[in-house]
């Protein structure tokens, strides 16, 4: 007999590694430890050519929305580059001379190119963990039916993550240009079929393994979002995306 001890692997797969467990609303996330998560793409006005005293009012607005939120809340600001040949095509070229009209066209011949071009997004995630007095499994965080008459725990706390969000997405449009990651509806087959694709799980996706591409929601609710992020791997990603 073969001893196969010594082959087995024993450390933690990609699926014990990856925090989220499946979309429970509209652009909502629920990880595996009872959190909720939301996103946004944002950008803010153009800090060159601000003055100190516009960028510290600019400073100040931010942390007093930041400031509203209480204890179990944590906020992440990621900056992703991400390979881009996009640029105006000819048609739309609006320059009234021909050395401008060249300068433009050179320009676009140079970023039509594969490789060297990148476009920054910044990305703004909002999780939120329940205060508890004591650990509590994952079943907690069931969510019930809309027909149903009673609300659950995991109802309230949605209930009060969506205000939340509501209010910070309210005060953010105040100081910067923002966009929810929400679930997008998309008619295929001529009509005969209605697919969603959710953006905040596609950025959960490109963070883990650097593909950024739409990913279709299954019909089934609250399905488990592992194989959905992982791409039929076992072993965590050995190439990480390019994250500021």
């Amino acid at each position: 007999m073969v001893a196969l001890k010594r082959f087995r692997v024993t450390g933690p797969s990609f699926a014990d590694l990856v925090p989220y467990a499946g979309l429970v609303d509209n652009g909502v996330l629920l990880l595996k430890d009872g959190s909720l998560m939301a996103g946004w793409y944002f950008a803010g006005p153009d800090s060159e050519s601000a003055t100190d005293l516009e960028r510290n009012e600019q400073s100040r607005q931010i942390n007093a929305v930041l400031s509203r939120l209480g204890s179990g809340w944590m906020i992440q600001v990621e900056a992703i580059r991400i390979p881009t040949v996009d640029y105006p095509s000819e048609d739309r070229c609006h320059f009234p001379d021909p050395v401008t009209r060249a300068i433009d066209a050179e320009r676009r011949s140079h970023f039509a190119r594969e490789q060297g071009h990148f476009e920054s997004k910044h990305a703004l995630i909002l999780t939120y963990r329940p205060l508890e007095s004591k650990k509590t499994a994952l079943s907690k965080y069931i969510y019930s039916d809309e027909e149903s008459r009673k609300k659950s725990y995991a109802d309230t706390v949605l209930f009060v993550f969506k205000n939340a969000v509501r209010e910070l997405e309210q005060y953010f449009a105040n100081t910067l240009s923002i966009r929810r990651m929400e679930t997008r509806e998309t008619v295929e087959r001529g009509g005969e079929r209605i697919a969603r694709y959710d953006e905040l799980l596609q950025f959960a996706r490109f963070c883990t393994t650097g593909e950024s591409h739409p990913i279709r929601l299954p019909d089934v609710p609250m399905r488990p979002s592992d194989p959905l992020l992982r791409n039929g791997r076992d072993d965590p990603p050995k190439h990480r995306p390019w994250r500021l």
